[in-house]
């Protein structure tokens, strides 16, 4: 935990909460971090917080949006017998692409999510778009 910047008190309690966002229309809801200083009870989200909201922000709105979770896209690589530069290699997206959507620090876009699928269900396409990056 993280000493209180008001105060300075490391007695600091650590709280989630389920807040609603506002996404393409409709309420979701998201499990949010945050801090309150049992000294002074200032309440504040510490940097490790801001980084745990945003991961469970983008989760929401990746399972909102029918994509892929950051499990599934290490299940699929690894079913695919694929390191995450050989994934990066075979369906783009940039050399950490692959790290990144695992870590669930960035989204994939609907048309990457779109293929990983494709090459599960039809393993002759992903074995000819392997073969591609080997030429």
């Amino acid at each position: 935990m993280t000493n209180c910047k008001l105060c300075k008190s490391e007695d600091v309690s650590g709280f989630v909460e389920v807040e609603y966002i506002s996404y393409k229309g409709n309420d979701l809801q998201v499990s949010i971090a945050y801090s309150i200083c049992n000294n002074c009870d200032r309440e504040f989200v510490s940097t490790p917080q801001i980084s745990q909201n945003e991961l469970a922000l983008r989760a929401v709105k990746k399972t909102f949006d029918g994509l892929l979770s950051s499990e599934e896209i290490v299940r699929a690589r690894e079913e695919l017998s694929l390191t995450q530069e050989q994934a990066a290699r075979v369906f783009g997206g940039g050399r950490n692409a692959f790290s990144k959507y695992e870590r669930g620090e960035v989204s994939q876009s609907v048309a990457m999510d779109k293929l990983i699928r494709i090459c599960l269900n039809h393993r002759d396409i992903f074995h000819e778009l392997a073969r591609a990056i080997r030429k």
